[in-house]
């Protein structure tokens, strides 16, 4: 059975001056939900937060035993599809790794972080090949 790739989208991200229930994150996850409507294996979920505040529409993706990824910037008129694009990706791939010019444009510049698997230690620390 596969496990899914999940998708947490900060529905608290909004830019200053913006009233929480008008939060762009929030749009955000509506886009995303909506986009991966059909997907099988892949799970999209609200979060309230994931203290990347400066950079407003953020998500995370992340699965069982693959790497996390970390984007933001996000547009939720432009970039859903390419969040779950990516995701689907991750989970079709060992450890979940997405090599850079492999990512979508929009998440290529929007990388905050990807933080490898647990089990995942090779003696130099890189990436999978």
């Amino acid at each position: 059975m596969t496990k899914p790739c999940i998708i947490s989208v900060c529905i608290w991200c909004r830019s200053a001056g913006v009233e929480r229930e008008n939060a762009e994150g929030k749009a955000m996850f509506g886009a995303v939900a909506k986009a991966a409507e059909g997907c099988s294996g892949i799970v999209v979920r609200p979060t309230q937060c994931l203290s990347v505040c400066n950079r407003v529409c953020t998500v995370s993706i992340s699965g069982e035993d693959k790497y996390t990824f970390l984007f933001g910037d996000l547009d939720p008129e432009k970039d859903a599809s390419a969040v779950v694009e990516m995701a689907e990706a991750c989970a079709a791939m060992d450890h979940g790794f997405v090599p850079w010019k492999e990512r979508p444009e929009c998440l290529r510049k929007g990388i905050i972080a990807r933080v490898p698997p647990p089990g995942w230690s090779p003696d130099d620390g890189g990436a999978p090949a």
